[in-house]
């Protein structure tokens, strides 16, 4: 019964996530809250945290029964693919101002989002895939389902397949936002998996 409840709660969890940020709803509350929206961003982030926290602290709590477990070689690739998932994700906000996606810089300087020439940004890993931040997440949370017990693996399993279909939806969402210059952009930089290619002389 638990782990049907736990399982629930992160899929509820991944549906508020991702339908608090769709441009439909964002919009809504555009409306609705007129010149306050400016705290709309931080307070999406903050409602976010405050409640993914529960959920990783109670899965850890559950008892069950490890699940995949790996010998300590295997670990210390667990451990590797762990450490190159932060490097990624964190590497990721080099390409972007992270007081904007945090929230704190719109609600310190009072001003909405104002519309923007769209700019496709390839520097650091957006050269390399389009979605680093997915990419380290997904790396994240597969090697996070190794060696865990049931609970935490039905809750990275879960979260895992939440940044694929983010994945997959957020190039959808910005191809038909931004039209032919991301769509150039997909053309020249792969969306998830870096592709290897023979440089000629």
């Amino acid at each position: 019964m638990k782990y049907f409840l736990l399982c629930n709660l992160w899929i509820l969890w991944c549906f508020l996530h991702s339908w608090l940020i769709t441009t439909r709803t964002t919009l809504w509350f555009k409306k609705q809250l007129g010149d306050k929206f400016v705290f709309y961003r931080i307070c999406y982030n903050l409602f976010s945290l405050l409640t993914v926290l529960p959920l990783f602290y109670w899965q850890r709590t559950i008892p069950g029964p490890m699940v995949l477990p790996l010998s300590p070689f295997l670990m210390l690739c667990k451990y590797a693919a762990l450490i190159f998932s932060v490097t990624v994700i964190a590497g990721s906000f080099v390409s972007f101002d992270i007081w904007e996606f945090i929230g704190i810089r719109q609600t310190v300087s009072g001003d909405q989002q104002k519309e923007k020439e769209p700019v496709i940004k390839k520097h650091g890993f957006y050269g390399i895939v389009r979605h680093p931040m997915y990419l380290g997440g997904i790396i994240f949370f597969t090697a996070s389902m190794t060696h865990a017990p049931l609970p935490q693996f039905l809750g990275y399993l879960i979260l895992a397949i939440y940044m694929i279909i983010g994945t997959v939806r957020e190039d959808s969402r910005l191809a038909r936002e931004l039209g032919n210059v991301y769509r150039n952009y997909q053309k020249d930089v792969p969306m998830i998996l870096p592709r290897i290619r023979s440089r000629k002389t």
